[in-house]
């Protein structure tokens, strides 16, 4: 099984250990490490760079032989009318740097070199000789409309080409074999055998190609291009004036999002965005969170509740503490996940970069074997072959076949963005597409994860009261989802908080802590396991048969059982029927849980799963996952919380819950639904396949009409400009009109 060469940490104490690809600033980390340069993180070395990234040109490719060369295209003018065939760029690359209204130069050096163009046609189309010059010389020159449009011909290279010309050569200068050669090669060409008309409507198709290609893949990368820029830059920070004492006085500051710090107090009235993540601190608003959860319904935010940068408040004046540095906030880890996306390729991805390696210079060699064997062997006119082979050099260019793959991954992700779904990169689209297998974690991912107490029942004559403070009490001190039900239960019973010493939390199992020099035991039965006696106590009030469906946690002291309470786990409302139409695809379903076997045989049923295994550690979940990778070779694995995260890592595609649940696992997770909506891995497995048939199209129907348009030009039926505008252009264009379809 693919296990994505991730660490899976062993168990709750160590799982942040777990190595990641996060990045900040486009440099890549360990989390536990510092990053001594933000700027540029060329300096570190190919095992620890996020390949494919304008800051990172200089990094060592070794690890990655199969992508292109990246870092070959000019990134000097960035705002030329050419730079560099488009699908030798990065589909995400400069996402946050995409212009509304382009330059309408490129138009305009168009528009002229038609004109001209035009001018050279007509006048190729009369008949005159302007002079003669064998009246005054020996010189046999007639300066004719052949000429005079050859000329004007020329002109029209010289404005439409000298980007395309000087790419060209500097990819000859860098042993390199790219589309501005070869078109530069074929114009050429054509001016050498006498037709300029043909080289200079090669040229002026090119460029219009060429236009048109990055017009159409900034289209299809737009609405991430609109996502990264919606956080605002400045944020209104509310700061005392000097020394004012007892009367504190406040002013209003501008500041950039940037310098903002932890602890600051932000001012956001209603109708501007959020520029920061925080906790409202004063006032009650409703909230758009379409920024991040994908769904447009505003939520209710009062004072404690936290809001996160790039959300909108609708309607009441809030002040906001400062939780997070603007590069640490959910939005921002948004954005530096989309943009590595590109870096983690599918496997078909991969193969095609190579592909695309050895398809131009085959097409190449067959060209000059086209040019040389009929004319040397069978005596063939030299410029017929020559311009066929000419026509063969323009139709080998792989534009759509490269870029068949990375636009329709882009728009996949785009897809998911819009729904609230983030996904880390196109091998995991690929993955989902032939997953056998969804594993799903019970409590908050099956389950709302907000456990209630139902009851409380006590042993040995011990008071309700006491028993019920000590439960809280150790609870309080733990961050397990149980926890927040006594917390909860705790807060709205005003239930004492009694001191904790010693406190311990054992994995799997529950906790431990002293009170008033006394030992206890809050959890599961195998707590007690070191307890003969309480063992036996425990298996005699036979709970699994009494609370089925319910979750119950044993307290006890180290002589005896004080009692138990059961708590209450509501099924999501859209489990069941995310269930079965995942059966509907032949998708096993299964459920692994640290739960006992009543509570996850109820669950189970109630759900509809194929199985489940209960009373899971977390190192018994990793090898649970394991083990049913090794059967059905593909599987997903979904959950939320930090004893999830080994399972995540070791699953061929690990999908966290992302608004609820634990960072680690967000972080861990290949993919993070920011709803918490579970009906989503439908959505995505569904988009996936799409998108994987769709490249398939993409790749095939390019292929097909390249190799017939090859054999039409070899037998002298297809000619430059047709060459150029089907065989490159509209196949291009074809390809990413295509790929869009997936979003829709």
């Amino acid at each position: 099984m693919d296990s994505k060469n991730k660490t899976a940490p062993e168990n709750e104490d160590n799982c942040c250990d777990h190595e990641e690809n996060n990045t900040e600033d486009n440099c890549c980390y360990n989390e536990n490490e510092k990053i001594e340069n933000e700027d540029n993180c060329c300096s570190q070395g190919p095992e620890k760079t996020i390949k494919a990234q304008d800051d990172c040109c200089d990094q060592s490719h070794e690890e990655n032989d199969e992508q292109d060369d990246c870092c070959s295209h000019d990134h000097e003018n960035s705002n030329d009318e050419h730079q560099g065939c488009a699908c030798e760029q990065g589909i995400l690359e400069n996402i946050d740097s995409i212009e509304e209204k382009k330059s309408k130069k490129p138009l305009i050096i168009l528009g002229i070199g038609i004109f001209i163009f035009v001018i050279g046609y007509f006048i190729s189309t009369m008949s005159f000789n302007l002079f003669d010059l064998s009246t005054i010389s020996d010189l046999s020159i007639n300066i004719n409309q052949d000429i005079i449009s050859q000329i004007i011909y020329l002109i029209v290279v010289l404005i439409v080409g000298p980007r395309i010309i000087k790419h060209g050569i500097t990819s000859l200068l860098n042993k390199e074999v790219k589309i501005e050669l070869l078109i530069t090669i074929a114009t050429f060409g054509a001016f050498l055998l006498g037709d300029g008309g043909e080289g200079a409507t090669l040229m002026i198709l090119f460029f219009l190609a060429e236009y048109l290609e990055t017009y159409a893949l900034d289209r299809s990368k737009r609405s991430l291009s609109k996502l990264v820029k919606l956080s605002p830059d400045v944020a209104t920070v509310k700061r005392k004036i000097g020394n004012s004492g007892i009367n504190n006085k406040f002013e209003e500051v501008e500041v950039n999002v940037k310098d903002l710090s932890i602890g600051d107090t932000v001012i956001v009235k209603p109708g501007d965005k959020i520029p920061i993540d925080g906790s409202i601190i004063k006032g009650i608003t409703s909230v758009d969170q379409s920024s991040i959860t994908g769904e447009s319904l505003a939520v209710t935010k009062r004072e404690g509740d936290e809001v996160y940068a790039s959300t909108i408040n609708e309607d009441g004046y809030i002040e906001i503490k400062v939780t997070k540095k603007s590069n640490e906030t959910i939005f921002s880890k948004i954005i530096d996940l989309i943009k590595e996306s590109e870096d983690k390729k599918a496997k078909i991805d991969l193969f095609i970069d190579k592909f695309a390696r050895y398809y131009t210079p085959t097409v190449i060699v067959l060209a000059m074997l086209v040019a040389i064997i009929p004319t040397l062997i069978f005596k063939q006119p030299l410029n017929e072959w020559v311009y066929r082979a000419l026509v063969l050099l323009v139709i080998s260019c792989p534009c759509a076949i490269a870029i068949s793959t990375p636009v329709s991954i882009v728009s996949a992700i785009t897809a998911g963005t819009k729904n609230g779904i983030i996904i880390k990169g196109g091998e995991y689209i690929e993955a989902l597409a032939d997953i056998k297998a969804v594993m799903f974690d019970k409590t908050g991912t099956l389950t709302e994860g907000k456990l209630e107490i139902s009851n409380i029942n006590t042993l040995n004559n011990f008071k309700e009261k006491d028993m019920i403070e000590i439960a809280c009490s150790l609870e309080n001190q733990s961050k397990h989802p149980i926890a927040k039900a006594f917390n909860e239960y705790q807060k709205n019973n005003n239930i004492k908080s009694l001191k904790v010493e010693n406190f311990k939390s054992i994995a799997g199992k529950g906790l431990k802590g002293e009170i008033n020099q006394q030992t206890f035991y809050v959890g599961k039965k195998e707590l007690f396991d070191y307890n003969e006696n309480l063992k036996n106590d425990i298996n005699n009030l036979n709970l699994e048969s009494q609370n089925i469906g319910k979750t119950s946690v044993i307290i006890g002291n180290e002589n005896e059982i004080l009692g138990f309470i059961n708590l209450n786990d509501k099924i999501r409302e859209d489990g069941p029927k995310t269930i079965e139409k995942l059966k509907d695809k032949s998708i096993e379903t299964i459920m692994l849980t640290g739960d006992n076997s009543a509570t996850a045989k109820n669950v189970a049923k109630k759900l509809g799963l194929d199985n489940y295994y209960p009373n899971l550690l977390p190192e018994d979940k990793v090898n649970i996952v394991e083990e049913l990778g090794k059967e059905y070779e593909n599987i997903a694995m979904v959950g939320d919380g930090v004893n999830d995260t080994p399972s995540l890592a070791r699953a061929n595609v690990g999908i966290a819950m992302g608004m609820g649940g634990a960072d680690v696992a967000v972080e861990t997770a290949d993919i993070v639904l920011m709803q918490d909506n579970i009906s989503k891995v439908n959505y995505l497995i569904d988009i996936a396949k799409k998108t994987m048939g769709i490249i398939k199209q993409n790749i095939a129907i390019p292929l097909i009409v390249k190799s017939i348009l090859a054999i039409l030009g070899v037998i002298g039926y297809v000619s430059l400009w047709e060459a150029v505008l089907i065989g490159d252009m509209g196949l291009t264009l074809l390809v990413v009109a295509n790929a869009l379809r997936i979003g829709k």
